[in-house]
């Protein structure tokens, strides 16, 4: 049963409580008509959707209303004015409501064209009413308390109380040490030092910040349960609740009857609050202070009036808790400045779910992971893994994300969804409706919004003012700043993915970007469009990810440009092949042209090669080669492209000849299709092959004519790699000034499409030049180049060569140490890159080293 299907037959129990409380009646009655017209609604329907489950919210706490008026028997001029002034304002709304409605129901094509906007503002003023009530009724679940009380009382005039009373009972909360406190322990002891540094002179003004479910009123408790804290301030200890107060009206009410200075039938006193705080010294909390303080500027500016008032005072120390990243003005906050909380630790995630459940397993870890260790997360997880395993609430997870983690319903503390919902809510979200629509936009991109981005992303979205939203997330502890990015918080990324939908022109807007983006050539791309292409890599790489899931009618074009992007992501050393593996069953799940299928194979075996893994790559070249020669596509220049591919593999498993055979036939069938590229392609590792084998004039002869062919075709890239066997050639030629021309030129060629790993062999080739013309300075420097570009490629093989090289530099230096230092870590990347014979080679120099190292000792 959905959400709202649960919301309708909780009306109609509301209907029939409505006997005994007359204000329910019109309530629920306008909820049922509202609630039941949701399948017609013919327009701004994803708006409506949102409007609707703010409605089901709101028939949840109705229901709750009067079930306690039932269940204590109480009547109309039983409730409290605030209760009762509550649904009056929720029937003048729901009125609204319900005529909007049927505008977006009945209205014909000429009026759904004339008054669009019109409507949409309506449904937007709605959305945030609807919210406005939704706050004023977040302590639903203290309702039953309340109630409870309202009937003690009432018991008590009826029977006569035994002893005249004129101060209304104390509604504060006592204090209470945290049965489960970890990782907090630094901010703890931040804020007793804070407190008592000068306790005498200035008392403290502290305000715990963060986003919801992090902890702020746990460590609150701390604060106030602390040894240091009871010794000194002993029964002068108040914890008030605000999560109800939205005022500064009714936190003066709270205060007097925390302090138990309320006058039975009189209002709260400023004066009575102030010298009863002023009697001695006294430390007040103030939880969830947000609620009276986020409202309209002038409630705003009165509930921070107040605050001042009260820090103003000699003796008061003041804490109090707010989600957030901002404090309130007109109060002198005590420097340094409480940071907001940030996630537990890993060990203190882990030490809160064996302090609940007593056991810590392998699910349960990649639970708290999941959760990004936040400690109401954590909290509640560990609660539900008391009567279900961690193993089947890992498949929950997996399924439903953030939706489950929950041990109640509608309360901030055993609701995970519900807690994140009230910061959604808020009234910095309500004055600001884009920032909830970008909210939903940073849940898709894992890596958020690069600053250097921000003027790219205003053009994509065009209708949202980027940095005010920004601001408005930031300060409602939302996404955080992470480097020089905008993110989201992990555990609300699961949850906008889950709960929220973007709106179609934005989601239609990123796709286009981000295909564009992945389809672009790294080859060809300008410096500028490159340094965009590498800040979005995980972006686009979550775009295209969901875009396989979704109903995408151009999956040609979303293929192709997986297939461009997963080559450029391999060029800048991210090996990953998730994407890869996504986009094969999708083909295979779709039945789709052979051809694209043999080019992911063909791309999944090259970033098995990049990440030295031979026989995987082996395999899904083989199986590449396979869908060739059963198919529509033997003999073609994907055939021939697949058989080269397949010759290097030969090469670096030594089977030089297999590799030679393969590769002619590739330039056979390049030559019948009139292939030029690919032709240079398989003259370029016909080249390697001979440099191998010993044959040197082949193998010029091999680059010379890939060289002349991929002039023709202007292609760059394949040009750099061509000169850089050139130069592989003429140093074994010992014709040391062709190889240095050889290896600059290529050097050109890939600074000019941005071949980090390019880069890094040419470098290394250089170096092995200027060591054999004794240029030890020279070479230190291009070996040092190409160890930085190929960290940048994330290649081991070509750090560990560049750290040889290095090693040899050292050597002729005499300085052994250093030497020593880099032949060992040579070999430990070579290990790495699965490298036998550089692994020799590196042994060998280290040999060589620790020899003379051994020789110079004993002299």
């Amino acid at each position: 049963m959905s959400a709202i299907e649960t919301s309708l037959a909780a009306m109609k129990e509301a209907s029939s409580l409505a006997k005994t409380i007359p204000y329910i009646s019109p309530v629920a009655g306008l909820l049922l008509q509202a609630l039941a017209m949701r399948d017609e609604v013919k327009q701004h329907k994803d708006e409506w959707d949102v409007v609707m489950r703010k409605l089901g919210r709101v028939a949840g706490l109705v229901v709750n209303v009067g079930e306690s008026c039932q269940k204590y028997n109480l009547q109309e001029k039983d409730l409290p004015p605030g209760l009762r002034t509550i649904l009056q304002t929720l029937q003048t709304g729901l009125s609204g409501v319900e005529s909007a409605l049927k505008q977006s129901v009945e209205v014909g094509v000429v009026r759904r064209v004339l008054f669009r906007k019109d409507l949409l503002r309506k449904v937007k003023q709605y959305d945030g009413e609807l919210s406005n009530v939704l706050q004023t009724f977040q302590a639903e679940l203290a309702l039953d308390a309340r109630f409870a009380q309202i009937a003690e009382e009432l018991k008590v005039t009826q029977a006569g109380p035994p002893a005249p009373s004129n101060r209304v009972m104390s509604m504060a909360q006592e204090p209470r040490s945290p049965q489960i406190f970890f990782g907090r322990d630094a901010e703890l002891a931040e804020i007793i030092h804070m407190i008592f540094t000068h306790i005498g002179s200035h008392p403290a003004h502290i305000a715990i910040l963060g986003p919801g479910g992090y902890g702020k009123t746990t460590l609150a408790n701390a604060v106030l349960t602390h040894h240091r804290v009871q010794e000194h301030f002993g029964n002068g200890r108040y914890f008030v609740a605000c999560e109800s107060v939205n005022s500064s009206g009714s936190l003066l009410v709270e205060l007097a009857k925390a302090l138990g200075v309320l006058d039975e039938g009189s209002d709260a006193s400023w004066s009575h609050i102030r010298n009863a705080l002023n009697t001695k010294d006294t430390i007040l909390c103030l939880d969830n202070f947000e609620s009276p303080w986020e409202q309209a500027d002038d409630a705003k500016h009165s509930v921070e009036e107040l605050l001042s008032r009260i820090t103003g005072l000699q003796h008061v120390t003041v804490l109090i808790t707010v989600r957030g990243t901002v404090r309130p003005a007109q109060t002198h906050w005590t420097q340094p400045l409480l940071a907001p909380l940030q996630t537990l630790n890993h060990d203190a995630a882990r030490e809160v779910w064996k302090q609940i459940t007593g056991i810590f397993d392998d699910a349960a870890e990649e639970l708290i992971q999941n959760v990004d260790f936040v400690p109401l997360a954590v909290n509640l997880l560990a609660h539900l893994a008391q009567a279900t395993s961690p193993a089947l609430l890992l498949k929950d997870w997996n399924q439903k994300q953030t939706s489950f983690i929950q041990i109640g319903q509608n309360h901030r503390l055993s609701n995970l969804e519900y807690s994140i919902q009230l910061s959604i809510d808020s009234a910095r979200m309500r004055a600001n409706p884009s920032a909830r629509d970008l909210l939903v936009v940073l849940g898709m991109l894992p890596d958020g919004i690069h600053t250097r981005q921000l003027e790219r992303f205003q053009e994509i979205l065009g209708d949202m003012d980027i940095l005010f939203s920004l601001r408005t997330l930031e300060q409602c502890s939302l996404i955080m700043m992470i480097g020089e990015r905008y993110q989201t918080h992990p555990i609300i990324r699961h949850f906008c993915n889950h709960q929220s939908t973007i709106l179609p022109k934005h989601e239609n807007s990123l796709q286009e970007f981000y295909i564009n983006l992945a389809s672009s050539d790294p080859s060809e791309a300008q410096a500028k469009k490159y340094a965009e292409m590498v800040l979005e890599v995980n972006n686009t790489k979550a775009m295209l990810s969901f875009l396989l899931k979704s109903n995408r009618k151009d999956d040609s074009k979303l293929v192709k440009s997986i297939l461009t992007f997963t080559s450029f992501h391999a060029s800048i050393g991210d090996l990953s092949d998730k994407l890869i593996s996504q986009t094969v069953a999708f083909l295979q799940q779709r039945h789709l042209a052979t051809s694209l299928l043999i080019r992911c194979f063909q791309t999944w075996g090259r970033l098995y090669y990049f990440a030295n893994d031979f026989e995987n790559a082996k395999y899904k070249v083989q199986e590449a080669e396979k869908q060739c020669s059963s198919g529509p596509d033997n003999n073609s220049s994907l055939h021939a492209d697949v058989l080269r591919h397949l010759s290097e593999l030969h090469m670096l498993q030594g089977a030089l000849e297999k590799a030679k055979d393969s590769f002619q036939k590739a330039l056979e069938i390049h030559q019948i299709t009139n292939d030029t590229l690919g032709q240079g392609n398989d003259y370029r590792g016909l080249g390697h092959t001979y440099i191998r084998l010993g044959k040197l004039q082949e193998a010029e002869a091999s680059y010379q004519k890939a060289l002349e062919l991929h002039k023709m075709v202007n292609n760059l890239m394949d040009q750099g790699n061509d000169y850089k066997g050139l130069g592989d050639v003429y140093l074994r030629l010992n014709k040391l000034d062709e190889a240095e021309a050889s290896f600059k030129k290529a050097l050109e060629f890939h600074e000019k499409v941005n071949s980090a790993l390019g880069q890094g062999n040419d470098y290394e080739g250089l170096g092995d030049t200027y060591i054999r013309l004794k240029k030890l300075h020279d070479a230190e420097s291009s070996y040092q180049k190409a160890l930085d570009l190929q960290k940048r490629a994330n290649n081991p093989l070509g750090q560990g060569s560049a750290l040889h090289g290095l090693g040899r530099v050292y050597m002729g230096k005499s300085q052994l140490g250093a030497a020593k230092r880099m032949f060992e870590m040579a070999l430990f990347m070579h290990r790495q890159a699965q490298a036998p014979i550089a692994q020799e080679r590196d042994q060998k120099y280290l040999n060589k080293v620790l020899s003379k190292m051994k020789q110079t000792t004993q002299k």
